[in-house]
Protein backbone atom coordinates (compact mmCIF):
# COMPACT_ATOMS: atom_id res chain seq x y z
CA UNK A 1 0.00 0.00 0.00
CA UNK A 2 1.75 2.83 -1.04
CA UNK A 3 0.87 6.43 -0.74
CA UNK A 4 1.90 7.43 -4.37
CA UNK A 5 -0.77 6.32 -7.35
CA UNK A 6 1.24 3.65 -9.07
CA UNK A 7 2.28 5.36 -12.04
CA UNK A 8 3.94 8.12 -10.62
CA UNK A 9 7.51 8.37 -9.35
CA UNK A 10 9.55 10.30 -7.38
CA UNK A 11 11.37 12.93 -8.85
CA UNK A 12 15.34 13.23 -8.89
CA UNK A 13 16.88 15.32 -6.51
CA UNK A 14 17.02 18.91 -7.57
CA UNK A 15 20.80 18.84 -7.25
CA UNK A 16 20.86 15.79 -9.90
CA UNK A 17 18.75 18.04 -12.34
CA UNK A 18 20.65 21.20 -11.85
CA UNK A 19 23.67 18.98 -13.08
CA UNK A 20 21.75 17.60 -16.11
CA UNK A 21 20.65 21.02 -16.89
CA UNK A 22 23.88 22.43 -16.42
CA UNK A 23 25.63 20.32 -19.08
CA UNK A 24 24.13 21.50 -22.83
CA UNK A 25 22.34 23.92 -24.65
CA UNK A 26 18.77 24.28 -25.22
CA UNK A 27 16.90 25.73 -27.81
CA UNK A 28 13.37 27.38 -27.50
CA UNK A 29 11.79 28.71 -30.83
CA UNK A 30 8.82 30.40 -29.91
CA UNK A 31 11.50 31.80 -27.16
CA UNK A 32 10.27 35.41 -27.12
CA UNK A 33 7.05 34.96 -26.42
CA UNK A 34 5.24 34.54 -23.14
CA UNK A 35 5.58 30.81 -23.41
CA UNK A 36 8.89 30.75 -24.43
CA UNK A 37 10.17 33.36 -22.02
CA UNK A 38 8.62 31.62 -19.24
CA UNK A 39 10.07 28.03 -20.08
CA UNK A 40 13.57 29.84 -20.34
CA UNK A 41 12.72 31.63 -16.60
CA UNK A 42 12.32 27.48 -15.38
CA UNK A 43 15.12 26.20 -17.16
CA UNK A 44 17.43 29.07 -15.69
CA UNK A 45 15.98 28.76 -12.34
CA UNK A 46 16.91 24.84 -12.72
CA UNK A 47 20.54 25.90 -13.22
CA UNK A 48 20.57 25.72 -17.17
CA UNK A 49 23.89 27.51 -18.46
CA UNK A 50 23.13 27.77 -22.02
CA UNK A 51 19.94 28.47 -23.73
CA UNK A 52 18.97 29.58 -27.30
CA UNK A 53 16.01 31.35 -27.99
CA UNK A 54 15.14 31.69 -31.31
CA UNK A 55 11.52 33.55 -32.63
CA UNK A 56 11.34 35.09 -35.94
CA UNK A 57 12.17 38.93 -35.97
CA UNK A 58 14.61 38.14 -32.77
CA UNK A 59 13.31 40.49 -30.37
CA UNK A 60 10.26 40.84 -28.21
CA UNK A 61 7.46 41.79 -30.08
CA UNK A 62 4.70 42.43 -28.01
CA UNK A 63 5.75 45.30 -25.31
CA UNK A 64 3.96 46.05 -22.27
CA UNK A 65 3.51 42.17 -20.92
CA UNK A 66 6.32 41.84 -19.03
CA UNK A 67 8.37 39.98 -21.64
CA UNK A 68 11.18 42.28 -21.37
CA UNK A 69 11.38 41.81 -17.88
CA UNK A 70 11.72 37.96 -18.48
CA UNK A 71 14.09 38.15 -20.91
CA UNK A 72 16.49 40.38 -19.04
CA UNK A 73 16.32 37.75 -16.00
CA UNK A 74 17.89 35.01 -18.10
CA UNK A 75 19.92 36.80 -20.37
CA UNK A 76 23.30 35.97 -18.80
CA UNK A 77 22.59 32.35 -19.82
CA UNK A 78 20.87 32.69 -23.36
CA UNK A 79 21.73 34.07 -26.50
CA UNK A 80 18.88 35.10 -29.04
CA UNK A 81 18.65 34.63 -32.77
CA UNK A 82 16.17 35.08 -35.93
CA UNK A 83 15.28 31.60 -37.11
CA UNK A 84 12.36 31.42 -38.78
CA UNK A 85 11.23 27.82 -37.69
CA UNK A 86 9.35 27.12 -40.44
CA UNK A 87 12.33 27.24 -42.46
CA UNK A 88 14.65 24.27 -42.80
CA UNK A 89 17.49 26.35 -44.05
CA UNK A 90 17.30 28.51 -40.49
CA UNK A 91 16.66 25.20 -38.53
CA UNK A 92 19.58 23.61 -39.94
CA UNK A 93 22.03 26.92 -39.22
CA UNK A 94 20.60 27.74 -35.57
CA UNK A 95 19.40 24.84 -34.05
CA UNK A 96 21.39 21.84 -35.23
CA UNK A 97 24.18 22.44 -32.96
CA UNK A 98 26.02 18.86 -31.38
CA UNK A 99 26.02 20.28 -28.45
CA UNK A 100 21.66 20.86 -27.92
CA UNK A 101 20.75 19.02 -24.77
CA UNK A 102 17.19 19.76 -25.08
CA UNK A 103 14.68 21.59 -27.19
CA UNK A 104 11.23 23.43 -26.69
CA UNK A 105 9.28 24.33 -29.42
CA UNK A 106 6.75 26.40 -28.47
CA UNK A 107 5.94 28.29 -31.99
CA UNK A 108 2.28 29.77 -32.71
CA UNK A 109 0.51 31.67 -34.78
CA UNK A 110 -3.22 32.33 -33.15
CA UNK A 111 -6.33 33.94 -35.15
CA UNK A 112 -9.64 34.91 -33.82
CA UNK A 113 -12.81 32.93 -34.64
CA UNK A 114 -14.67 29.36 -34.30
CA UNK A 115 -13.25 26.42 -35.67
CA UNK A 116 -15.79 25.47 -37.03
CA UNK A 117 -16.04 28.79 -39.18
CA UNK A 118 -12.32 28.20 -40.19
CA UNK A 119 -11.73 27.60 -44.07
CA UNK A 120 -9.23 25.18 -45.13
CA UNK A 121 -6.66 27.96 -46.34
CA UNK A 122 -7.12 30.07 -42.63
CA UNK A 123 -6.54 26.42 -40.90
CA UNK A 124 -3.25 25.82 -43.63
CA UNK A 125 -2.07 29.56 -41.99
CA UNK A 126 -2.33 28.84 -38.65
CA UNK A 127 -1.16 25.10 -38.81
CA UNK A 128 1.39 25.24 -41.43
CA UNK A 129 4.30 26.64 -39.99
CA UNK A 130 3.81 24.95 -37.16
CA UNK A 131 3.64 21.31 -38.17
CA UNK A 132 6.26 22.23 -40.78
CA UNK A 133 8.95 23.62 -37.73
CA UNK A 134 8.44 20.55 -36.04
CA UNK A 135 9.21 18.10 -38.40
CA UNK A 136 12.45 19.94 -39.40
CA UNK A 137 12.93 19.99 -35.87
CA UNK A 138 12.62 16.76 -35.87
CA UNK A 139 15.11 15.97 -38.86
CA UNK A 140 17.71 18.66 -37.79
CA UNK A 141 17.81 16.82 -33.99
CA UNK A 142 16.92 13.14 -34.62
CA UNK A 143 20.84 11.98 -34.41
CA UNK A 144 21.58 14.36 -31.20
CA UNK A 145 20.80 12.42 -27.97
CA UNK A 146 18.19 14.84 -26.78
CA UNK A 147 17.74 14.50 -23.35
CA UNK A 148 14.34 16.69 -23.61
CA UNK A 149 12.31 17.76 -26.09
CA UNK A 150 9.16 19.18 -25.73
CA UNK A 151 6.85 20.31 -28.20
CA UNK A 152 4.12 22.69 -26.74
CA UNK A 153 0.41 23.27 -28.54
CA UNK A 154 -2.86 24.35 -28.18
CA UNK A 155 -5.92 24.54 -29.55
CA UNK A 156 -5.73 28.28 -29.90
CA UNK A 157 -2.25 28.12 -31.91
Amino acid sequence: DSPCAARLRACAPMSRVRNALSRGAYAITGGLGGLGLRAATLLAEGGASHMLLASRSGSVVRGGQGLEARLRSVSAAAAVVACDSAEMSDITSHLGIASTAGVLYSLGVSDTGKLVDLEAQRLEWMCGPKASGAWYLHCSTSTTPLETQVLFSSVGS
